[in-house]
């Protein structure tokens, strides 16, 4: 005969054993959707600035809350209404992308931050592409290795970001001779044409940078500036390119200077002088040849203390008229 009491606790264990095998509901969560996660301003005109709004909206099923907003440069962003938003919420993020000082296709972005579990940061983009008035192919004219003479050229186009031609009416470059321009016309655009003669550097100065002005006929851009940097090559290297004692004082300190023309071009050395009457040059007045030297005399008359000095050479040759070498000491 069953026993009652075994047959009432059967369908009891049944129940809790299925009670424990049935996992329990997950917590509702909130999630964050965009309308979109990428917005193209397009042509946009530099110095403006220019705003787009995207649409948030929480399609989860607990509160949303926006904690972050972190955007690249050249943008603003804020939150339009509400940080907290309850399930089927909306609210707006707004962005603002200022376009000065950027030129052609510029992309930002912009990371928003909340506690979506399943995606607590998301990256919203923008892009926006700057045109100015008048758009210089390059602001900066780069000649390096310059011989002197020998004229180097480079071109810059002008283009217009109107669609009306661009017309140069003046180009300027104040207090740098050697700098020559010619203009022309070609469509909508115009170019410069920018020649350097070497032979009108100044002698003592082997690097400089001049600014360029090109005026033009457009009220909104009547000047576009240019910048040229330039750098004469070393004709003739010195080895070593610097002398440096560090002796006692009250003896006389010599130490030799080749010099070396780098084309194998015989040179003279026409003359030599010094910052300092204590330090003088020997070896002058050779016969032309590719490689000379000279010596760099300090007197032993020279007292105790610390000596910087400069030797400044002139040469016969025309691609290097003048070389400078620098001569220190240290005296106890």
């Amino acid at each position: 005969m069953r026993n009652p009491s075994l047959l009432l606790l059967i369908p009891a264990l049944c129940l809790a054993q299925a009670s424990a095998q049935t996992p329990a509901p997950a917590a509702p969560q909130p999630h964050m959707t965009f309308d979109a996660m990428h917005h193209d301003f397009g042509k946009v005109p530099a110095d403006t600035k220019v705003t787009h709004r995207f649409k948030v909206t929480n399609t989860g099923k607990a509160f949303l809350n926006i904690t972050r907003l972190n955007p690249s440069c050249g943008c603003t962003s804020t939150v339009l209404g509400k940080w907290s938003l309850a399930p089927g919420e909306q609210t707006e993020i707004e962005v603002t992308f200022n376009s000065a000082g950027f030129r052609g296709i510029s992309r930002k972005s912009l990371q928003v931050v909340s506690d979506d579990p399943a995606n607590p940061t998301q990256t919203l983009t923008f892009e926006a592409d700057v045109v100015r008035e008048i758009m210089a192919s390059t602001q900066s004219i780069f000649f390096q290795d310059l011989v002197r003479t020998s004229p180097r050229k480079a071109s810059v186009k002008l283009e217009s970001g109107n669609g009306q031609p661009v017309r140069i009416t003046e180009v300027k470059a104040a207090g740098a001779p050697w700098l020559a321009f010619a203009t022309r016309q070609e469509g909508t655009s115009a170019w410069v044409d920018i020649t350097l003669d070497g032979r009108k550097l100044p002698t003592d100065r082997v690097a400089g940078a001049d600014a360029i002005a090109v005026h033009t006929s457009n009220s909104k851009a009547a000047m576009v500036p240019l910048t040229v940097q330039w750098e004469v090559r070393l004709a003739i290297q010195a080895e070593p390119a610097r002398v440096a004692w560090v002796e006692a004082a009250g003896k006389e300190l010599r130490s030799t200077v080749t010099l070396k023309q780098v084309d194998n071009k015989p040179f003279r050395i026409l003359s030599a002088r010094t910052t300092n009457p204590v330090l003088k040059v020997e070896g002058l007045g050779k016969p032309a040849a590719t490689h000379q030297e000279l010596q760099m005399v300090l007197s032993a008359g020279a007292k105790a203390g610390m000596y910087t000095e400069k030797v400044l050479l002139t040469t016969d040759d025309p691609d290097q008229p003048q070389l400078e070498i620098r001569v220190s000491a240290s005296l106890r």
